[in-house]
């Protein structure tokens, strides 16, 4: 689809749908929920049981990872949103699935696509080395276990009493996986 398609797009789907109807939404979510998952276009709110914007929070990024940022949301949530329930959700063929070799390629590839040396690249990305830039995973599963770990035992987390849990959402057959 071409850039001024979507462009369309985006400007019209306001109106549409949904802006009207939930207009009076506050922000917080009506389950006092956070759902920390992947930034993948196949994983969508409603494969959590969605049906109306405001019920849950979803903070995305590749792989479902607790980053710094994913952090400073997660915090938000919990401290200025009401949240109680965080849930990591990890998927089935994810790209942030990741081997040493495949995130070297991928420093490759950007250098050569931005006329970048791969030393450069790192350094823009503010890592030493391709896996400290794309903090790849080649197991879902455990990493899904890592997120939960890392989140249940954050020092500013641990002492609120928030529930933590972990899943992984099959992209083929839509099913969730209770993985802790």
């Amino acid at each position: 689809m071409e850039v001024a398609e979507v462009e369309k797009k985006l400007k019209n789907w306001k109106n549409i749908k949904f802006y009207f109807p939930y207009k009076e939404l506050t922000g917080v979510p009506k389950w006092q929920t956070v759902v920390l998952t992947c930034m993948d276009c196949r994983i969508t709110s409603n494969v959590f049981g969605v049906e109306d914007p405001g019920e849950l929070t979803i903070i995305r990024n590749a792989g479902a990872l607790l980053t710094r940022d994913s952090l400073r949301s997660l915090l938000i949530a919990i401290y200025e949103l009401n949240v109680r329930n965080i849930f990591v959700c990890g998927h089935t063929n994810c790209g942030g699935q990741m081997s040493p070799q495949r995130m070297d390629i991928t420093v490759e590839k950007i250098s050569k696509r931005t006329n970048s040396p791969p030393q450069k690249v790192l350094e823009l990305l503010e890592a030493r080395n391709a896996s400290q830039a794309f903090l790849g995973f080649e197991n879902v599963s455990l990493q899904v276990k890592k997120t939960v770990f890392n989140i249940k035992n954050h020092p500013l987390i641990l002492p609120v009493g928030v529930h933590v849990s972990g899943f992984v959402y099959h992209t083929q057959s839509g099913e969730f996986v209770k993985i802790l």
